[in-house]
């Protein structure tokens, strides 16, 4: 699949699960595969947050409107810390830059358009313009409650230095691999 800085890396369940640094990440990923029983892709309503609560403070909605914007239906503690405050109604057009956008428009739209897993991992720079924080993130697609797939499941785990009021501003590209649900039984968490 093409990507941000060429292919994306196309990995099978295991190998996708397996890539994340943070095992924080695949409890998300389980707790996700458990709930597809009727459909590939799992309703908004269905995630049970208690199934991942070590999690909390990484995990973001992420809604796709009518009019083609992204907009954050919740947010994180260190989410919001590292976004300046994004919250729910955020504008993501509001949030980054026209270049973030461009890079981040197609990992959203492989995931709520083409039903893909998407784990990405790299660098950020920080608002201070000399630390960078290490970055890994995951995007699982969700029914709205209209049945549309238009929201993403998201995590994002920063590995930052310490230090208030540091937050991202510069996304370089990242390395991007995605994982197709064809073959992935539907109710599959093994």
């Amino acid at each position: 699949m093409q990507g941000d800085d060429g292919l994306w890396n196309e990995l099978n369940l295991h190998q996708f699960i397996a890539a994340f640094a943070d095992p924080r990440f695949e409890q998300m990923v389980r707790h996700w595969l458990a709930l597809r029983q009727k459909d590939a892709v799992p309703d908004r309503s269905s995630v049970d947050p208690t199934k991942f609560q070590d999690s909390l403070n990484m995990v973001w909605l992420m809604e796709r409107h009518a009019d083609g914007h992204y907009r954050y239906r919740l947010a994180g503690q260190s989410i919001a810390e590292m976004h300046g405050g994004v919250g729910r109604g955020s504008d993501t057009a509001s949030l980054f830059s026209p270049e973030s956008l461009d890079m981040f428009r197609p990992r959203w739209e492989a995931v709520l358009d083409r039903n893909q897993l998407i784990r990405a991992e790299g660098v950020v720079l920080l608002a201070d313009g000399q630390q960078s924080s290490r970055v890994e993130r995951l995007m699982l697609p969700l029914r709205s409650d209209d049945g549309d797939v238009s929201v993403i499941l998201g995590a994002t785990s920063y590995e930052r230095p310490r230090g208030g009021g540091l937050i991202a501003t510069v996304f370089p590209p990242t390395d991007i691999q995605c994982c197709p649900l064809e073959g992935i039984p539907l109710g599959g968490c093994r």
